[in-house]
């Protein structure tokens, strides 16, 4: 690994704003994720991380990636990317980028066994309780024994 990669690395996973990314950041490289949802994307700036460690760290051919957001159909309140937005920012990483219009159980529901084999899940705090409630029906048959869910 270069001296680049690591320092990017050490700053992401001890440094980073805000703080509860970290250990996200360190998730990535203990566990060696390369198959990787999202429930939430916000602004998408954790999402590319994500992808960019993976790609570095993860023992898979390619890093996957499925994001999980209300996208267009979110309160205009709410900050958060556009479906379009989202797939400007990601797609050019390189992973097999999937994203899914709709709230965590809704989404689940309709994808969750395409998302077999999942290594890691991240899911925002800004996601609705209840539709998380009923979505954790779905989370047990994309996983495997060695998956986190954070």
């Amino acid at each position: 690994m270069s001296a680049a990669r690591l320092i990017r690395y050490l700053h992401l996973a001890y440094l980073a704003k805000p703080i509860a990314d970290r250990v996200v950041y360190r998730t990535i490289r203990t566990t060696r994720a390369g198959h990787l949802v999202a429930l939430g994307l916000g602004c998408g700036r954790l999402a590319r991380q994500l992808i960019q460690l993976a790609a570095l760290y993860t023992a898979r051919e390619q890093v996957r990636f499925t994001g999980i957001d209300l996208f267009e159909m979110r309160p205009a309140t709410s900050p958060g990317l556009s479906l379009k937005q989202a797939h400007r920012l990601l797609t050019p990483s390189g992973a097999r980028v999937r994203l899914v219009p709709g709230d965590p159980f809704s989404a689940l529901a309709r994808t969750a066994n395409s998302l077999l084999d999942t290594d890691l899940v991240v899911i925002r705090a800004d996601q609705d309780p209840a539709a998380l409630e009923q979505a954790w029906f779905y989370l047990p048959r994309m996983l495997h024994e060695k998956s986190v869910v954070l």
